[in-house]
């Protein structure tokens, strides 16, 4: 890390206001690609709650148990769901090989019947792109995911469905006879969990849930180092965040331990170091850097 004790605000104080407004970058094309390359990253660790959820859905799977899965965090959900697809799909060029066991389809608002057997075809490589009746959509997603074998079909973003789709995850569970597990924010919880006589025949579908938890203090120091070694690579400064147990609990205060916006904050972060190579990296100057950034959300009360 840097050592001078050169302080923040004094650094925002000194800079000079833009002459061109107009200009996309005030930096040299050397730092302007290193800021490229944070803005584009994009990485994955494997945490304990990822080997809890691995193994929650494994046993859904098995059993053909339906289920709910909820976060704090949907990217880091989303995240975590395709790295489990992954794990038991292949492809062979632009096609799924089969048996195809694991679908993870990502629904977009607003959620209607349509939208979810759209999504679904889409990841199974047979993408519709005409417009027909609901039922033949019907026909056509549930004719796929036969042919491709599946088992087990995770639905992301499911705290968009609509109670017409959900009804639609019920017959697909009950007639194709695979394991249905929708997941999505904690207001999934809230809506399969609701005294509503319209949703018993849905919230009675989907009775196992698990919550996908924040990831643990002990695993945020690696975490960090993960990352500067992925991202960062061989910088001619290296951050060496996780040397300090100071700054490493103010990253996980602030993560609130969730990786994405983990993440977030070290790309901040390190365009800062980018910017102001003096500035000494630590518990002041990162509280600076956080300081209009709110806490985010880090279990949910049942």
């Amino acid at each position: 890390m840097a050592q001078s004790s050169l302080n923040y605000q004094q650094l925002l104080e000194e800079q000079e206001p833009e002459t061109d407004l107009g200009a996309l970058s005030k930096h040299s094309p050397e730092i302007e690609s290193l800021i490229e390359r944070l803005r584009k990253s994009d990485t994955y660790y494997l945490f304990i709650r990822d080997r809890q959820l691995f193994n929650w859905l494994d046993l859904q799977r098995d059993s053909r148990a339906n289920g709910y899965v909820v976060a704090v965090s949907c990217a880091d959900l989303r995240k975590a769901c395709q790295f489990y697809r992954l794990r038991y799909v292949r492809k062979r060029g632009s096609l799924h090989t089969i048996p195809m066991p694991v679908v993870y389809a990502q629904v977009q608002q607003p959620g209607s019947p349509t939208d979810l057997f759209l999504a679904i075809l889409s990841e199974l490589s047979n993408p519709f792109t005409g417009v027909c009746q609901l039922k033949l959509l019907r026909n056509r997603t549930w004719m796929t995911l036969s042919y491709y074998n599946v088992s087990v079909l995770i639905v992301g973003n499911a705290h968009y469905l609509s109670y017409q789709s959900f009804n639609e995850l019920v017959e697909i569970a009950r007639h194709l006879k695979i394991s249905v597990i929708p997941v999505g924010s904690l207001y999934l919880h809230e809506i399969l969990t609701r005294q509503s006589k319209k949703y018993t025949d849905v919230a009675n579908t989907f009775l196992d849930w698990h919550e996908f938890s924040s990831f643990q203090k002990q695993e945020i120091a690696e975490v960090v180092s993960s990352w500067e070694s992925q991202v960062l690579g061989e910088w001619k400064q290296p951050l060496n965040l996780a040397s300090d147990s100071a700054v490493v609990n103010i990253l996980y205060e602030r993560s609130g331990g969730q990786a994405e916006t983990l993440y977030e904050m070290l790309r901040k972060i390190a365009i800062f170091s980018l910017e102001k190579p003096d500035l000494a990296l630590n518990v002041s100057s990162l509280k600076s850097i956080l300081l209009t950034r709110s806490k985010p959300t880090s279990r949910m009360s049942i």
